[in-house]
């Protein structure tokens, strides 16, 4: 884990000297659902999705020829989900929020006049803020457990479009399927095990901000 962050910052630093570059806002909603086993490892059947918010910032650079882009931005993530096991006649809910980094690739496949449209896939590193998980009328805090894993790393992959508002800016519309690679809850033996599953709808802006032209 300290290999890949390491490899990520020496990386983001590198595209600093990079000229065409752009400069990205995004925010919107984000739904979220998790795939839960107990300590015995039984999946919990009855979980529900849950609408919270994101946002990101960060910077877009150009690579070649106006159709592959290197991205990379910081990320504050929330996610929840609400369940109950009607077996044991209890009820679950989660409520967490990360901070992150997220690095990967943008590769646009369309161009139409001012409209032009890209697939990207990244992979995000993300720290747990605060957590909060609920059983019945109990709340806890799982910062402070010792088999909560703050931790988290996510494969993010989706299109965006966007569309040329000058040779300065375009707003641009986003959706990105996101799963953890980490088992964020599960310590020794335990099997008790807990991946996010995530949809994130985003608008936002690209702002040029150098000298050289960097095509959207």
């Amino acid at each position: 884990m300290k290999t890949t962050l390491l490899s990520l910052l020496l990386l983001l630093g590198a595209m600093e000297f990079v000229e065409a570059q752009q400069l990205f806002l995004k925010t919107g909603g984000t739904v979220s659902n998790f795939q839960y086993k107990n300590s015995k490892g039984v999946p919990l059947e009855n979980l529900q999705s849950v609408g919270k918010f994101h946002f990101g910032i960060g910077n877009r650079y150009l690579m070649d020829r106006g159709s592959l882009f290197f991205t990379y931005d910081a990320s504050w993530n929330n996610y929840g989900a609400i369940g109950s096991d009607p077996r044991l006649d209890n009820f679950f809910e989660w409520d967490l929020t990360y901070a992150g980094l997220r690095a990967g690739l943008d590769a646009k496949f369309l161009e139409i006049h001012d409209f032009s449209a890209s697939f990207s896939g990244n992979i995000g590193m993300e720290y747990l803020v605060r957590g909060t998980q609920v059983i019945n009328n109990q709340a806890y805090d799982i910062r402070k457990s010792e088999e909560y894993n703050p931790l988290n790393l996510m494969l993010w992959v989706g299109p965006m479009v966007s569309y040329e508002l000058s040779r300065k800016s375009a707003i641009c519309f986003q959706y990105q399927l996101g799963y953890s690679l980490l088992n964020a809850q599960g310590a020794g033996n335990d099997n008790e095990q807990l991946r996010l599953l995530a949809h994130q709808f985003s608008i936002g802006f690209l702002i040029n901000i150098t000298n050289v032209y960097c095509p959207f």
